[in-house]
C-alpha cells in the first residue's frame, strides 16, 4: 500500500509541476477490456487525467484501471489494479480527428484472500485516436495498447499478465 501512495503522490507532483501555461485538462472515464497471457481476458473500466505538458502535443498522462474477479484457478478469483504513469504524443491536437501515441510505466496492484501475491512494476505502449464531438468539450476515445508485466506468487511460477488492453470512452477537455 505505500507504493500506491508513493506512486500517488509522485504523479500529483508531475501534474503540478509540468502543466503548461495554456492548461487544457482532460479528464476521462473508459471501459476496458484486457487480455492476459496466463490468466483469461477480463472486462473492467477505469479513469484518467492528462494535462499538457510544455506543448498540447505532448500530455502527461495519469490513469487507473480496476479489474475485478479474475479467475485464477476454477475456485480463485484475484483483483487487479494497474495504476498507469506516462506520456500521450498527439499528432493533431486542435483537430476533429486527433491520433496520438501512448507509452509509460505500470503499477501492477493484485489482491488475492487466498494466495499470496506481489504487486509488480512493469510498463505499456500504444496508439488511440480521439474524435471532438462539435464544439463541445466532450470527446470520444479508443486506444488499443500492450502491457508488460508479470505478478510474483507463493507458488513457485510467475503469472505473466502481459497482453492486449482496448479501452473506449468519453474525455472531458477543458
Amino acid at each position: 500500500m505505500k507504493r500506491v501512495r508513493l506512486l500517488l503522490v509522485v504523479l500529483m507532483l508531475f501534474v503540478f509541476s509540468g502543466s503548461s501555461n495554456a492548461l487544457a485538462v482532460d479528464l476521462y472515464g473508459f471501459g476496458s477490456y484486457w487480455d492476459h497471457a496466463d490468466l483469461d481476458g477480463v472486462w473492467g473500466g477505469g479513469v484518467g487525467l492528462a494535462i499538457p505538458l510544455f506543448t498540447e502535443h505532448v500530455r502527461l498522462d495519469g490513469r487507473a484501471y480496476f479489474f475485478e474477479k479474475i479467475e485464477m484457478t476454477p475456485h480463485h478469483d484475484i483483483t487487479i489494479l494497474p495504476l498507469d504513469l506516462g506520456l500521450q504524443g498527439h499528432f493533431l491536437p486542435n483537430g476533429t480527428v486527433d491520433p496520438y501515441l501512448l507509452g509509460g510505466l505500470s503499477y501492477v496492484y493484485v489482491d488475492s484472500d487466498r494466495v499470496d501475491l506481489d504487486s509488480s512494476l512493469g510498463g505499456y505502449v500504444g496508439f488511440g485516436l480521439d474524435w471532438k464531438i462539435g464544439d463541445s468539450i466532450v470527446i470520444l476515445f479508443a486506444e488499443a495498447l500492450y502491457r508488460f508485466a508479470e505478478i510474483d506468487t507463493n507458488l513457485g511460477d510467475d503469472i505473466d499478465v502481459s497482453g492486449f488492453t482496448g479501452n473506449v470512452g468519453v474525455k472531458l477537455h477543458f
